[in-house]
């Protein structure tokens, strides 16, 4: 609810708000937002000033406009700020599939066919500036260079205000920018403040629902936590604690906190190639019970985007680190990855050492091994020829192979995330996997002196999980005798992510392991 009560002064009696309705109109009158701004009148004056110069005196085309305001309310979750503006967009002309595209905050905009060039270019302008402040050169020359085109175009007779030529390019670049800026300030008090009781609502992108239904599936087999009768954390189904984060790349990583305390410490879940967040949901409440916990869904998986070069395993562990940044979040005291997720874990030790205490890698290995390249250009073909689906026939078997405990419900979960998993995220998440080597990037040595000052690492590995239980069991020795505290547990009954098969079973060696 509001956290503030609306004012809402007669007419007549305060001119302030009397100015702000006739700026509305009378068929609108006083808004929620207008109500709640009178209880500052000079600040409420002063923002009536500066949001009807940036909708009414702006020189940027009133679609382009309309497209910055609505990106900014997709990514601040601003229900109201959507509400209020996607009629005036459609009356400027954008399209339910222009919409779409500028809701749809997990496609990149490079891969939109409905937006052009210079809206493309301004809605990048507006990631930039909402998820990171800081915009690259790159994107303001870009900006620039279009809306340069645009005056160019309508020749010299092109005018607005007296301002012509580059000048009139410089006010575009500057009021794109301000537009952006001002609905930021906008969405953050309406949420801020729950205005019309919307701060909980989702924004009602036209056709959001049908796609995120079909790109996250949830995992719904019953839980150790659940199955005793003890409190669970939230649901997958929920939204509760999601997010978005914007890497330095542009990139964007979906995210979900699960939180405990301000005083518990934080462990990060790093998922496998062709999964999802959810993958993680059979051991959350048990962990939840006392730590802080983000997960996430990896580049190309998910909700995340897709990104347009092949992935490296040091890119992967970089972003465990800017996700901490993100959250303010020093040192991990965990980082706990399965398969390429595992390599990831492995990477962060390497080239973050100084962010974590405890490590869990499961069911990967340190180095890629020389048949790996063309087994996964077989898969990558395999996808692009027949679709994800085809994918999933190969890999599921391949993952919970015999001796897995895996139930039909968890196979079927498991099938769901991988044809959800868009194809290119699929290969350039794969390419990460076809050549790296962290035993000579230097791992061992790493691994050696961060145990010197009383870190501990555990690898893991599905007893089912083909050869994998061999290969950590002798880098677990390797480790170990190169002086590493170091420790290898198979997990009975596991294929190759024991968290989903036999979520107990792997939580009889991970959580004595954490305390």
């Amino acid at each position: 609810m509001p956290r503030i009560p609306y004012r809402y002064p007669a007419p007549g009696v305060d001119p302030i708000a009397d100015a702000i309705r006739e700026r509305r109109g009378p068929a609108r009158g006083l808004t929620p937002l207008d109500g709640m701004l009178l209880n500052a009148p000079a600040i409420a004056n002063g923002w009536n000033v500066l949001l009807g110069a940036t909708r009414t005196k702006n020189s940027i085309q009133d679609d382009l406009r309309e497209l910055i305001i609505l990106r900014v309310a997709a990514h601040n979750r601003a229900n109201f700020e959507w509400i209020q503006h996607e009629p005036v967009a459609r009356n400027a002309g954008v399209t339910d599939q222009q919409l779409h595209a500028v809701g749809d905050l997990r496609t990149p905009l490079s891969a939109s066919t409905v937006l052009s060039p210079l809206q493309k270019a301004a809605l990048e302008l507006t990631d930039s500036m909402t998820c990171n402040v800081k915009v690259p050169d790159a994107t303001f020359d870009k900006v620039r260079a279009l809306f340069a085109d645009e005056v160019k175009q309508g020749g010299a007779t092109q005018t607005v205000d007296g301002f012509e030529g580059d000048d009139l390019v410089n006010r575009k670049v500057t009021e794109a920018t301000l537009t952006c800026a001002v609905y930021n300030m906008v969405s953050r008090f309406l949420v801020a403040l729950d205005v019309d009781d919307r701060a909980n609502l989702p924004v009602p992108v036209p056709g959001a629902d049908a796609a995120a239904a079909s790109a996250a599936p949830k995992l719904s087999y019953p839980t150790p936590a659940t199955a005793s009768g003890s409190s669970s954390a939230s649901s997958s189904s929920s939204t509760a604690g999601r997010g978005l984060v914007q890497l330095p790349d542009g990139q964007l990583l979906s995210t979900r906190v699960h939180f405990h305390s301000m005083s518990a410490p934080w462990i990060v879940l790093i998922n496998s190639l062709m999964t999802n967040l959810t993958m993680w949901d059979a051991v959350l409440p048990t962990l939840a019970q006392r730590f802080n916990i983000l997960t996430y869904d990896q580049r190309g998986h998910g909700s995340s985007s897709v990104p347009a070069e092949p992935c490296t395993v040091a890119q992967l562990s970089d972003d465990v680190a800017y996700l901490l940044d993100s959250l303010s979040v020093p040192k991990a005291y965990a980082v706990i990855g399965v398969s390429q997720g595992g390599a990831t874990a492995l990477s962060f030790a390497l080239r973050h050492p100084e962010r974590y205490e405890r490590l869990v890698a499961c069911d990967t290995q340190p180095a890629s091994p020389a048949a790996n390249k063309a087994a996964w250009d077989e898969r990558i073909d395999l996808a692009r020829a027949s679709g994800m689906g085809a994918l999933a026939d190969a890999t599921v078997p391949r993952w919970y192979g015999p001796g897995s405990a895996a139930s039909d419900e968890v196979r079927a979960v498991t099938r769901r995330m991988v044809e959800a998993t868009p194809l290119e995220g699929f290969v350039q998440g794969a390419r990460a996997l076809q050549g790296y080597d962290l035993v000579g990037a230097g791992l061992v040595e790493a691994l050696v002196q961060q145990s010197g000052q009383g870190k501990r690492h555990l690898l893991v590995a599905g007893e089912a999980d083909g050869k994998l239980p061999e290969t950590l069991a002798a880098f677990a020795e390797k480790l170990s005798a190169a002086g590493a505290q170091v420790e290898f547990a198979k997990v009975a009954g596991g294929g190759h992510l024991p968290m989903c098969d036999v979520p107990e079973a792997f939580l009889d060696k991970v959580v004595p392991f954490l305390r």
